[in-house]
């Protein structure tokens, strides 16, 4: 193997694992015993490699590699790579063996400055071997010990790693180990407000928080991907995590966290593609399609239904909401028979479908001019809290407001807005469906108990309101009364009153004249 060796120069390789270490004396004193190593035996020093804050469990560190290539390069100049240890070379037995072997195939030795008894002979290669097996049991030990430090630390409520952009580090063996950066903090903040809003792409998110400033420690813009990486970190939100164990539960944390519970909820179900809106609790079943629609005579209350258990089954029932009365106690069967009854009778002469789509038509039409007035005014309602709420988030970049009022004051106008915005999309919706539900009476109108019967739950829910816009009272003595003076019947009674075209539909209250 010594024939091979035609240089007589040699590199130096120093290096430390954390950034902590990295600081110039430690370098400089390794670099220092290698040195006076080669100077001890005659070796000119023609280059030094560095690799600060690198691990030595993986022999992909940056100068490690580009000191291999310089060797290569050079190998009639190189004939040794001195390292201060070889715990500096490779802290793998495969690694360095793998190593060392290929550079002797180009005639280049790896020495050591301390482990001076390592060499080509028999004894110099257990030595390597046992050295290198100690290295390797070291830096696995070492690291079992860290995995439990930081997993005991992330237990505790601390966060063991450097800060995320947003945070810095703050000393201390207890309590809280990082806090808000006063500079980049504000700006995370507005990110999530922003997107928590659900008006804001992240592209336009990352846009905004840029012009107003938000740089990483080294000086540059986020990239989109660091800012969906934030977006989705819980950190902000108080919670620490391990991400080397999916199975640990977040704790929660001893630092101070950016956005609440509730802004960061929020922005995970936008980023999933889930519009967070705060719904009213759907009052409409299928199953009982006259709850709401048909109030209680008695006390006016609107009666509701369920499915009771007795005996073993259920019984589908209609009653009064409202303790203490309770005038109303029907089956389901006998008030739909009944409601089909009332349908039944509300049967017009032959002689006026003629006036009929001239009715609905103006009936659709006052409907649709009212929609159109309470929709204009819900957008207004909606532009205001809008505009109050952008307000608000300048105030507190001002720092006008302290970040607890905000917090709820911003969460209160997102759930108005929210509100405000279902009611005018229910009403659009409304609007956009009236004209194909009087086209549809139109054609069923010589038998409308019919047209209920065959219609969906919707539809039949349009057949309701149309009819009986204001609702029916409901006895269980007298059965049912009309007391609407808006409904579509109640103009069909006024037309057919003029012209004698509506035969007399008996059973309602008062009883129409012919």
């Amino acid at each position: 193997m010594g024939k091979m060796r035609r240089g007589n120069g040699a590199v130096i390789y120093v290096r430390v694992s954390t950034d902590e270490q990295s600081g110039p004396v430690n370098l400089l004193n390794q670099e220092k015993r290698c040195r006076d190593f080669c100077q001890q035996q005659g070796w000119p020093v023609v280059e030094v490699f560095t690799d600060p804050g690198e691990s030595a469990r993986t022999a992909d560190r940056p100068e490690f590699q580009r000191m291999i290539r310089f060797c290569k390069a050079h190998r009639g100049e190189i004939g040794y790579v001195v390292v201060q240890d070889f715990s500096r070379f490779a802290r793998n037995v495969q690694d360095q063996a793998e190593t060392t072997a290929n550079l002797q195939k180009i005639g280049i030795l790896v020495r050591s400055a301390y482990e001076t008894n390592i060499d080509e002979s028999a004894s110099g290669k257990l030595s390597a071997t046992i050295v290198g097996g100690f290295n390797e049991y070291y830096s696995n030990s070492l690291s079992e010990k860290m995995r439990d430090r930081t997993r005991q630390s992330v237990t505790l409520g601390r966060f063991p790693w450097r800060a995320p952009i947003g945070y810095v580090n703050i000393g201390g063996k207890t309590g809280a180990n990082i806090r808000p950066d006063p500079q980049r903090a504000p700006l995370i903040r507005l990110a999530f407000e922003l997107m928590s809003t659900g008006g804001y792409k992240k592209t336009e998110a990352l846009r905004r928080i840029s012009e107003e400033g938000l740089r990483t420690t080294t000086g540059m813009t986020l990239s989109a991907q660091t800012l969906q990486a934030v977006l989705k970190n819980p950190i902000y939100a108080g919670w620490v995590t391990l991400p080397s164990d999916p199975d640990f539960a977040p704790v929660r944390g001893l630092h101070e966290p950016l956005v609440s519970q509730e802004v960061f909820d929020r922005v995970q179900s936008i980023l999933s593609g889930r519009r967070p809106i705060v719904a009213p609790k759907r009052k409409f079943n299928p199953a009982l399609p006259l709850k709401c629609l048909v109030r209680c005579e008695a006390c006016g209350t609107p009666i509701t239904g369920g499915f009771p258990k007795g005996r073993g089954k259920r019984y589908p029932r209609y009653w009064c909401r409202k303790a203490g009365c309770r005038a109303v106690k029907i089956s389901k069967e006998l008030l739909e028979s009944e409601f089909l009854a009332l349908l039944g009778r509300l049967r017009p002469e032959p002689k006026v479908l003629s006036e009929f789509p001239k009715i609905a038509a103006r009936v659709w039409a006052e409907k649709q001019g009212d929609a159109e007035k309470q929709a204009k005014k819900l957008g207004e309602r909606i532009d205001e809290q809008k505009r109050l709420k952008s307000e608000l988030l300048r105030m507190r970049l001002r720092g006008e407001i302290p970040q607890t009022e905000f917090e709820q004051s911003n969460s209160e106008f997102g759930a108005e807005i929210a509100v405000l915005e279902q009611e005018l999309q229910a009403i659009n919706s409304s609007r956009a469906t009236m004209d194909a539900f009087v086209r549809f009476a139109e054609l069923q109108l010589m038998d409308i108990a019919r047209a209920w019967q065959i219609a969906d739950p919707e539809q039949r829910q349009r057949v309701q309101n149309l009819l009986f816009n204001d609702g029916l009272a409901f006895s269980s003595e007298t059965g049912f009364l009309n007391r609407s003076k808006s409904s579509l019947y109640s103009v069909l009674e006024a037309t057919a009153t003029k012209n004698g075209l509506l035969a007399s539909p008996t059973g309602f209250e008062p009883v129409l004249s012919p």
